[in-house]
């Protein structure tokens, strides 16, 4: 097995409609990828950097019509591990890692207030849902391959 494997699998379930599956597989890929850059840093450390180092791609191609250095959300309610800032933002790293990756990775799923979209929308945490575009596997995938 290689990063690469992970990567084509991903693919393969994303085309099936697996996206969470899909998603876990690519998210491994990225903690394989940012071990492989940052080897003399923790997981967490590694992973939010390299998604950090990588994110105008992730966002041009993970989130289609936004291309951004960085994008800070408002939560509007209680999300396991996110830790907002004084002001109820976090950085979309946070959002990544804590409530894709970590949920997905350590507990083969993600909170239930994530929605796949297949357009880009982003957040609105008013209703119970945070709204993320499937295309963000897609953003995940073209860092690495950057």
């Amino acid at each position: 097995m290689s990063v690469q494997s992970f990567v084509n699998a991903g693919k393969v379930l994303y085309r099936e409609g697996f996206y969470e599956e899909a998603l876990c597989l690519i998210c491994a890929a990225v903690d394989a990828t940012a071990a492989q850059r940052y080897p003399d840093k923790r997981v967490t450390e590694r992973y939010k950097l390299f998604l950090k180092d990588h994110f105008r791609t992730i966002s041009e191609v993970g989130f289609p019509g936004i291309s951004a250095d960085s994008i800070r959300i408002k939560v509007n309610t209680k999300v396991e591990n996110l830790k907002p800032d004084a002001d109820g933002y976090v950085d979309m790293e946070q959002i990544i890692y804590h409530v894709l990756r970590c949920g997905l990775v350590h507990g083969c799923n993600i909170d239930k207030a994530i929605t796949f979209t297949d357009r880009t929308v982003i957040g609105d945490w008013d209703n119970g849902n945070f709204y993320i575009p499937k295309a963000i596997i897609w953003g995940l995938v073209a860092a690495m391959e950057n």
